[in-house]
């Protein structure tokens, strides 16, 4: 056995997983940094991402919806059948969850203020990439 292959004295693992917890925390520490520097408050992040959970807890038959509608519009794109019915449904369930949004982001920044707006639409946009922007001033 060659002395290479034994982990070192002290140390529950190895270095290579020593290396992946170390740039691990350094990664961490870098978004966190960038979040401040950019006037980013994990606070309000976390408080719109709650908002955004139990809003959609509230009208999940309208979250489903628009994934099931905008599913089924793939599926009839991909096996040849585009359906312009179909894509119409699933533009108005899109524009109802959007809509349903920017009402729910008008109280949020009411509570919050502009910078739990912006909070809000980069949760939006990290739950929804394919929603348009909430905010009403686009």
């Amino acid at each position: 056995m060659r002395e290479g292959s034994l982990p070192p004295f002290g140390l529950g693992f190895s270095p290579r997983e020593l290396a992946r917890l170390t740039l691990g925390r350094l990664a961490a520490r870098f978004r966190s940094r960038l979040r401040e520097r950019s006037g980013e408050d994990p606070s309000l992040d976390d408080r719109a991402t709650v908002a955004i959970r139990e809003h959609e807890r509230t009208n999940a038959a309208l979250f489903e919806r628009m994934t099931r509608l905008t599913e089924k519009v793939e599926r009839l794109e991909e096996a040849g059948t585009p359906s312009e019915s179909a894509g119409n449904r699933a533009g108005r369930a899109r524009r109802e969850v959007e809509a349903e949004l920017a009402a729910l982001r008008a109280s949020f920044v009411a509570a919050a203020g502009e910078r739990g707006g912006r909070a809000f639409d980069r949760q939006v946009l990290n739950r929804y990439p394919g929603l348009e922007r909430p905010a009403a001033d686009r």
